[in-house]
């Protein structure tokens, strides 16, 4: 241990000795600090040679910073400190367990008690404001005295401990028990009386200190000085204030030990009133007793909290409290709970409209809730859907449609006129109903039985033509549905088939089948109005389920529909859509043509006027929509499943060091993937059809394209070579040949697998490499040679042979449409 060492210990020892030996010193911030720098075993070492007990060392150092109102404000002793070390965990438990066994309206904030929360100096009194005039002189008080006239002198004269100030040339003059007011006109009086031709000018300078205790149900009972203009208030806030147990509106001031006076915090909390705030004079005590009465009061009131009450109180006064009701409250409910003999909790139902509500006398303990208004609005309408200005309308008695829409011009663009729907709540049943109504008849005759009248709480829905109506009314549906009975079925139908908008719906009352197609947006052009179908369930006396099928005739009089009926609208017999095929290309007529049911290619080719002198039949490429959706759909899945390998097999080659696919190579293929456009291609014979149609025809679908190319008389390269591009074709030459004129093969090309597609899209694919010089013969014009990727030096991507294959195959296609 070194010098310096040593010096802070022998230091620090006599502190620490000091504070064992006499617990009125306390060590400095700075002791404290270089105690905690040293090691545990030095601070034991120490603390062992102090004989103390380093915890409380440290625990009195943290009270020491605890803020204290010093001289011209209060301060609290060493021995209210010292009290609070020794019951300042227990008062906290006490407090804490207090708080954790109230009920009731104890769960509530306590009224006033945030008020000792918050900064201690804000109520220091002042000490710069003129005293009062009635301030009563004692020892310690200074004067200020100016004399002017024949001579111009300023004194400074405090009070002694007789009450007299020592005034220079005077004497001894006593002003002890005077007031301000009256200390004044004695020292104007002497002065003018014993100093002739002068006059004196009287201030208060600094006051006295006094002292006074502060005891009952406060945080820092003790003893306190305070200054002398020091009020109720300011000791209150010099102890830290009132606990969770102390009572606010009893605070007692006790002179020589009677009661002078008392002070209730509520008067100025809030009414702003401090008159029973009383000025303290030395020795007086300030007594917090334990907290009286409390009730609650929760739900519509401005201030909702736990309240001390005093006396008979009664719930006005309670509310008066709180701040008043807020303009929400509803008066005729309100319940007040309350423990009773048993010590059970009772509800006691409370009309605040009445005169006895009001004066209905408050238990300790009590609990008061004020209920508030209901939300909703009791004489609306709403209107709903395909409306200019949807939302409430005010409801009154004999309310029609037609006052709320008198015409179709309060309606957006394109709706339904001819169906409406409304929303009724029943106010006897508690339950949900629909009618059905036409805005049109309801025009034509305003007043009548066609312009339904609205009642209280009713929802009208105006339907766009365009838009489907079951979902719409999926809401109304589900309320229908949920009130279904044992003996009730669910009040809704659905309907199939031939209509607009198929779908489940609510089942209106006294509902046709004829408003059902309606409801549904009416018959498509498809329809067969002369016949349906009503699929009707049925429960008999053994409650066993019956199914009964209705044919009804849709043009003649509606039926009437019951809950659970499903309506059937048949189809005109081997009705179908339009169907369309496309010939693009080297017909003598190119089009969109318009196809029967079983019309075939040869049929379409002969309407269209045959092919052109340039026509090369055996290019000709034929696509189906079906099979182009095919391909995107699995187009899609290629794409989604390379991403995921090329990640994976990047992550794998980060950590093995093997080398993988190059990111500019994979980057690429994603991007070729990305331009690819699905063909749908089917691989024909066109020559063949033409020329044998009883053996090659076949019959087309909407959605067909059959594309004919102009004769081209190349060879295509493509793949893995230097430069692909196309070739003029020449006979004597074959695959190998065509392959070297375009630069030969690159480093990645698969040389054993290299095929042809031909001009018709069909594919030759070799047993071996050696084929080419054993089958010149097999390049013809429009022959396109691939030479694909060797995937097997792609180490883990799977599907690279696929994507590489999918963007031959489209470079082909795209080529052969591009070739006429």
């Amino acid at each position: 241990m070194n010098r310096t060492i040593r010096l802070l210990f022998a230091v620090t020892v006599m502190s620490l000795q000091a504070y064992a030996q006499a617990q009125g010193f306390t060590p400095t911030a700075e002791q404290i600090q270089q105690f905690k720098s040293m090691s545990p075993a030095q601070q034991q070492q120490m603390a062992e040679a102090a004989g103390i007990d380093i915890n409380a060392l440290m625990s009195s150092h943290q009270d020491s910073k605890q803020p204290v109102l010093s001289d011209g404000g209060d301060t609290s002793d060493s021995k209210s400190t010292q009290q609070k070390n020794e019951t300042g965990d227990d008062e906290t438990k006490s407090e804490e367990k207090v708080d954790d066994d109230r009920t009731g309206p104890a769960k509530l904030p306590l009224f006033g008690r945030d008020l000792f929360q918050n900064n201690l100096d804000a109520f220091r009194p002042a000490t710069d404001i003129p005293v009062p005039a009635n301030y009563v002189m004692g020892p310690g008080d200074t004067l200020v005295i100016q004399l002017y006239g024949k001579e111009n002198l300023a004194h400074s004269l405090v009070l002694n401990r007789e009450g007299q100030v020592q005034f220079p040339q005077i004497g001894p003059v006593t002003l002890a028990g005077l007031t301000f007011s009256q200390a004044q006109k004695v020292i104007e009086q002497i002065v003018s009386e014993q100093m002739i031709g002068v006059k004196a000018s009287v201030t208060m300078g600094a006051l006295r200190t006094i002292r006074v205790f502060v005891l009952g149900e406060v945080k820092r009972p003790g003893s306190f000085t305070v200054g002398s203009l020091a009020t109720m208030t300011n000791a209150l806030f010099a102890s830290g204030g009132i606990t969770d147990v102390g009572s606010l509106r009893n605070i007692q001031l006790k002179r020589r030990g009677e009661l002078v006076t008392t002070l209730d915090l509520y008067s100025l909390l809030l009414n702003g009133d401090t008159s029973n705030d009383a000025r303290l004079l030395p020795g007086d005590v300030i007594f917090v007793p334990p907290l009286g009465k409390t009730v609650g009061i929760t739900g519509q009131v401005k201030r909702p909290a736990t309240y001390e009450i005093q006396g008979d109180a009664t719930i006005n006064t309670l509310i008066n409290l709180s701040g008043g009701l807020t303009n929400n409250a509803y008066l005729p409910i309100s319940y007040l709970v309350r423990h009773d003999n048993f010590g059970e909790r009772t509800l006691i139902n409370i009309d605040l409209s009445t005169t006895d509500g009001k004066r209905y006398e408050l238990h300790d303990g009590d609990l008061l809730s004020i209920a508030a208004k209901l939300d909703f609005i009791n004489n609306q309408v709403i209107l709903a859907g395909h409306v200019k200005r949807p939302g409430p309308r005010s409801w009154g008695p004999n309310l029609r449609f037609t006052d709320l829409i008198p015409t179709p011009r309060e309606l957006l663009p394109n709706p339904d006129i001819q169906v409406a729907l409304i929303q009724r709540f029943s106010v006897e049943t508690r339950r949900v109903e629909v009618m059905l109504f036409s805005p049109t008849e309801a025009w034509q005759a305003p007043g009548s039985d066609k312009d339904p009248q609205l009642q209280g709480f009713d929802v009208v829905q105006i339907f766009n033509y365009d838009d489907k109506r079951d979902q719409q009314l999926a809401d109304v549906v589900k309320q229908l549905e949920a009130q279904a009975r044992f003996n009730e079925r669910k009040k809704v139908v659905s309907i199939s088939g031939s209509v607009r908008f198929p779908g489940v719906y609510p089942l209106a009352e006294n509902m046709t089948s004829q408003q059902l197609i309606q409801l549904a947006g009416g018959l498509t052009e498809s329809a067969l109005d002369s016949n349906g179908e009503i699929t009707r369930y049925g429960i008999d006396e053994q409650r066993q389920r019956l199914v009964v099928h209705i044919e009804v005739n849709l043009s003649a009089a509606p039926v009437e529909l019951e809950p659970g009926d499903t309506l059937q609208v048949k189809q005109i017999p081997l009705w179908k859509q339009k169907e369309t095929v496309e010939l693009v290309g080297e017909v003598m007529f190119p089009g969109t043509y318009t196809i029967l049911p079983g019309e075939t290619l040869v049929d379409v080719l002969t309407r269209a006027g045959g092919l052109t002198p340039h026509a090369y039949a055996t290019g000709a490429v034929f696509s189906r929509l079906e099979l182009r959706e095919l391909e995107q759909q699995r187009l899609t899945e290629l794409k989604d499943k390379l991403q995921g390998e090329i990640a994976a097999s990047s992550a794998a080659g980060a950590q093995t060091g093997q080398e993988q696919v190059s990111l500019e190579e994979a980057e690429q293929l994603m991007k070729n993937l990305n331009t690819i456009k699905p063909l749908g291609r089917m691989v024909i014979d066109l020559p063949a059809i033409l020329k044998t149609p009883q053996y090659h025809d076949f019959q087309l679908e909407s959605g067909d394209t059959l594309t004919i190319p102009r004769y081209k008389p190349s060879v295509t390269v493509v793949g893995e070579v230097q430069y692909p591009t196309s070739h003029f074709y020449d006979q004597t030459l074959d695959a190998i040949s065509y392959i070297e004129r375009s630069g030969g093969y690159k480093k990645n090309a698969d040389e054993q697998r290299v095929y042809i597609v031909k001009a018709n899209g069909s594919v030759i694919q070799p047993e071996s490499s050696a084929w080419f010089r054993a089958d010149r013969e097999s390049i013809q014009p429009g022959d396109t040679i691939v030479v694909p990727l060797e995937t097997d030096r792609v180490d883990k991507l799977t599907v690279w042979s696929r994507a590489t294959q999918i963007i031959y195959q489209a470079a082909l296609g795209a080529a052969a449409l591009k070739s006429f």
